[in-house]
């Protein structure tokens, strides 16, 4: 199974226009303390402390436009920003160090699973590494391929004798073909979502 790449767009360019604000303050508050006789800072001036926040706070920005730019918004629709608490990018490198753990990923769903009702089930994909289930009891979403979601829940080796235990519900009340599932999914990992979000669906 493969999923399709396709931008997110709007993001790279709002990151690139916030860097350019920040820049452009930042040189005019240079121009503000190069001005300056005094031998102190007054009420209003600015410091050479001020200017080196500043600083920091656009290698911060340019950082994350980094992150967006080279895994966020390409290869494989993932979103990934540390600073925002996504793991994606970990994850996907090594989902078996998370086993029992909650993470955060966002990520292009690859392939919807037959449910009912009651929940729904589908694969989302990575950069490297094969496409993770993901299954969710809550109402279903309405989701379509290529579809970007974000996912939040625990996760869980596949294991027919603990389904229930930590997904939350029986696969025979899931799934429309529960044994084709665990065929194809038992020992794999899965993750039991307890948040799901479409960040874009497919047709916008």
């Amino acid at each position: 199974m493969s999923t399709s790449s396709k931008a997110v767009p709007g993001l790279r360019g709002r990151a690139g226009r916030s860097t350019a604000a920040v820049v452009a303050l930042g040189l005019g508050l240079a121009g503000i303390t190069g001005c300056s006789d005094s031998a102190g800072p007054e009420a209003g001036e600015v410091t050479t402390q001020d200017l080196q926040e500043l600083e920091d706070e656009l290698a911060g920005i340019d950082e994350r436009v980094g992150v967006l730019e080279e895994g966020g918004v390409t290869g494989g629709d993932v979103i990934s920003d540390p600073s925002a608490g996504d793991d994606t990018t970990a994850f996907f490198g090594d989902t078996e160090s998370y086993l029992g753990e909650e993470v955060t990923v966002s990520a292009a769903v690859s392939e919807l699973t037959p449910t009912a009702d009651v929940g729904a089930s589908f694969l989302i994909g990575g950069d490297v590494g094969d496409p993770i289930p993901v299954v969710w009891t809550g109402e279903p979403p309405t989701l379509g391929v290529d579809d970007v979601v974000q996912v939040t829940g625990t996760v869980y080796q596949v294991q027919q004798d603990t389904f229930e235990e930590d997904f939350g519900i029986a696969a025979d009340d899931l799934f429309e073909d529960a044994a084709g599932w665990f065929s194809a999914e038992e020992g794999d990992v899965a993750i039991s979502a307890g948040e799901v979000t479409v960040l874009q669906a497919q047709a916008d």
